[in-house]
């Protein structure tokens, strides 16, 4: 939340210091003149040129340590099911938190029981594909936040 904040005032305090102007008027009167004898004050110095760095995107930042991975599931039988799973799963692995991850990791849990028990059910597998299909379809969406691409 810091890191975000500095990325958002650092640009409005430089669009601000390039605003003022010194031929600009300030509003405040002009001071009398000094008298001849006293040494005029030296110039201010301009302020120090502030960098702005560029936020980094989620695919550059590193994975956070996986303390709590979310382990392998178990072969459906179908290799669109399968795959789905495998590359949520490694999404979440690689690129979240202990906490998020448990968090995220529930609607994983939760599409592969809906998967599995179509296949245990004996649902036909052209239903079991299309509700692969649609569930990555909706996981997608959701990832696309973390850099995923399923």
């Amino acid at each position: 939340m810091t890191r975000c904040r500095t990325l958002l005032i650092t640009p409005l305090l430089l669009i601000s210091l390039a605003a003022c102007n010194r031929n600009q008027p300030s509003g405040v009167p002009e001071t009398q003149a000094l008298p001849a004898t006293a040494t005029p004050a030296p110039p201010p110095a301009p302020p120090p040129a502030a960098v702005v760095a560029e936020a980094p995107s989620v695919t550059e930042t590193a994975p956070p340590p996986l303390d709590s991975p979310i382990p392998a599931y178990e072969k459906t039988g179908f290799p669109d099911c399968d795959d789905y799973i495998e590359a949520y799963r490694q999404c979440l692995n690689t690129r979240l938190g202990s906490d998020e991850r448990k968090t995220r990791g529930q609607e994983l849990h939760a599409a592969f029981r809906a998967i599995s028990a179509n296949v245990a059910r004996g649902v036909d597998p052209a239903r079991v594909a299309a509700l692969c299909k649609k569930s990555r379809k909706l996981a997608a969406n959701k990832l696309t936040d973390l850099g995923c691409s399923l």
